[in-house]
């Protein structure tokens, strides 16, 4: 059973929720929910644009189950978040990609909501309705006291995800136009103007293909 897996970073794909560590020349594919995206974010833009992949460690849960027989591992950077994670998914309707999806804010914010039978409060989150949120309170409460009482940050606005998903295009466009030769500073410098002169570009070959014509290449 894969409990933990330590190595490089070589992918993540926040549309789809997905990273991939490379762990002595194997790469693993792992489902990360959505609270922890701003973290691996950070991680990333602090390896620097062209640089080294960042280290990174996450505590895992594997997934198989005869509806589901592709194994699925989910990653978190905390154990209680795994640990949270493993309970919530008991709950009826709730498998994890769904529950990956829904958890925008953090663990304590939710074990809070479930501990106060707070149902407006659960169905904010994303994909769960009042039908589940109820579930989720008849499932659970008094079973997350502790996670309700961890200090993590208590991220009550949920993440957003769209705005990540820019930066991540924006990221890729800049290693895009990288790789034609230009320099990074100026393939930076033009990625921001284009996306100043047109917010909607949503993909990183919309964005560098804008910057080349722009450029008359």
């Amino acid at each position: 059973m894969i409990t933990h897996l330590a190595g490089r970073l070589t992918h993540t794909d926040v549309g789809e929720l997905t990273v991939e560590i490379d762990v002595s020349g194997v790469r693993y594919e792992v489902l990360v929910p959505a609270f922890l995206w701003p973290e691996i974010q950070e991680k990333v833009a602090a390896a620097g644009e062209g640089g080294p992949d960042p280290e990174i460690g996450l505590h895992v849960l594997y997934h198989a189950t005869a509806n589901t027989p592709v194994p699925l591992l989910v990653g978190f950077l905390r154990r209680p978040e795994r640990d949270f994670f493993r309970k919530f998914t008991t709950v009826e309707g709730l498998g994890p990609t769904k529950a990956a999806k829904a958890m925008t804010v953090s663990v304590s914010t939710i074990a809070r909501a479930i501990e106060q039978e707070d149902q407006p409060a659960l169905t904010r989150l994303p994909g769960i309705g009042a039908r589940v949120a109820a579930k989720v309170i008849a499932t659970l409460r008094g079973k997350v006291v502790a996670e309700a009482a961890l200090q993590d940050g208590a991220l009550d606005r949920p993440v957003d995800l769209d705005s990540l998903k820019r930066d991540r295009v924006a990221l890729d466009a800049v290693e895009a136009i990288a790789a034609l030769g230009y320099g990074r500073s100026e393939a930076r410098r033009w990625v921001d103007d284009e996306l100043a002169a047109d917010p909607d570009i949503a993909t990183v070959e919309e964005l560098t293909l804008a910057v080349l014509r722009a450029r008359g290449a």
